[in-house]
């Protein structure tokens, strides 16, 4: 006689081509097998990584308009605590697991009110984080009435240690994705591109990779950027301004990430902050000799500076620019760093850090 699986549920904003939600993704399909499956985005999307067939997706809602006043913001969230309590109540689940903070703080009080155990997950950096005061203090309120807080980095749990209890706390760090291990190729011969990857912003500091490039002996060397976002248009014009047409290219969002992981040479990323750095690991997955900025909290937690890869200052140009220059002049270096790097996250692979969230799953249940 079958037992009847538990039922799981995430919930997140939507379902878009961030890391939160390629992670989500990941442990879906991995944990479909032991449990029944629920995510609940906050709006309807169509899902940019690919869904076990047998995971369900219940959205709140078709559409959100952003809101334009405290009032609207209000009846907002209060929409979505009461539909993401009916949907969880409805549906019989036994645990909820929520991802980056709306969605954690929200998961949270939808499950009180369903009378059932919360899991939520803190994706980025909280003290360089774009929240408003209200969401920091729902945040220090609601934060340690959940079951577990799953952080990623040690820094991070420094920063949590006065508002929840160390018990509570738990470090998980993101899966690689197996679908993205599977397309890893050993190939002898790479293309002269330096890779980066992320959301075309201010904080990912897109602009120093440039600089740092511009001002570097770069003959048949080419940049590939990987990403959308608000911040297109000024990096666009800096490319123009500096001549750099034929040399920078702008690739935007992509579902085939694997393919530029496996043809680039070297892997650069500046980024002023960030909650864990799911590109860089993916990178260096692929054994790409890294260069990266060592901001809080994340590359440190990946890179040994010189081992594996190279940590430098955030917003230095001088010491990036001067990294940067080291790996495009030696082969050797290259392929030795990328090595090290490659060995060095088999702790991220899917199976092993799937096991420690199902272990975290069951202690909650």
């Amino acid at each position: 006689m079958s037992t009847k699986k538990r039922k799981i549920a995430f919930v997140i904003g939507k379902l878009s081509s961030g890391g939160a939600e390629r992670v989500i993704s990941t442990l879906a399909n991995s944990l479909i097998g032991r449990y029944d499956i629920i995510i609940i985005p906050f709006v309807e999307n169509i899902p940019f990584y690919k869904l076990h067939c047998h995971v369900k997706i219940i959205p709140c809602k078709k559409q959100i308009a952003t809101p334009d006043n405290i009032f609207a913001s209000l009846k907002l969230n209060f929409q979505l605590v009461r539909k993401t309590s009916e949907i969880l109540q409805r549906e019989g689940v036994h645990v909820t697991i929520g991802f980056i903070t709306s969605a954690n703080i929200i998961a949270v009080i939808a499950s009180k009110i369903a009378r059932i155990p919360c899991i939520i997950s803190e994706r980025n950096n909280p003290m360089k984080e774009n929240v408003t005061k209200f969401w920091v203090l729902l945040r220090r309120f609601l934060y340690p009435r959940a079951n577990y807080v799953v952080l990623q980095t040690n820094g991070i749990k420094e920063f949590y240690n006065k508002q929840i209890k160390a018990s509570k706390m738990v470090i998980l760090p993101n899966p690689i994705s197996k679908e993205l291990t599977e397309k890893r190729e050993n190939r002898s011969k790479r293309e002269k591109t330096i890779l980066t990857v992320g959301r075309l912003d201010i904080n990912k500091c897109h602009e120093l990779i440039i600089r740092a490039f511009h001002q570097i002996s770069n003959e048949d060397w080419k940049v590939l950027i990987v990403g959308d976002g608000d911040n297109k248009s000024y990096l666009e014009n800096l490319i123009d301004d500096l001549g750099l047409q034929e040399k920078v290219n702008l690739i935007g969002a992509t579902k085939d990430i694997a393919q530029y992981y496996n043809t680039a040479q070297i892997f650069a990323f500046a980024s002023r902050t960030e909650g864990f750095p799911n590109a860089l690991l993916e990178a260096m997955h692929f054994g790409l000799p890294s260069l990266s900025t060592d901001c809080a909290f994340g590359p440190a937690d990946l890179i040994q500076d010189q081992v594996n890869g190279y940590l430098v200052p955030v917003d230095d140009l001088e010491k990036f620019k001067g990294r940067l220059k080291k790996l495009m002049e030696s082969k050797a270096l290259r392929k030795k760093i990328g090595e090290n790097a490659k060995v060095s996250t088999n702790n991220f692979k899917t199976e092993m850090v799937v096991e420690k969230w199902a272990d975290l799953i069951e202690r909650t249940l």
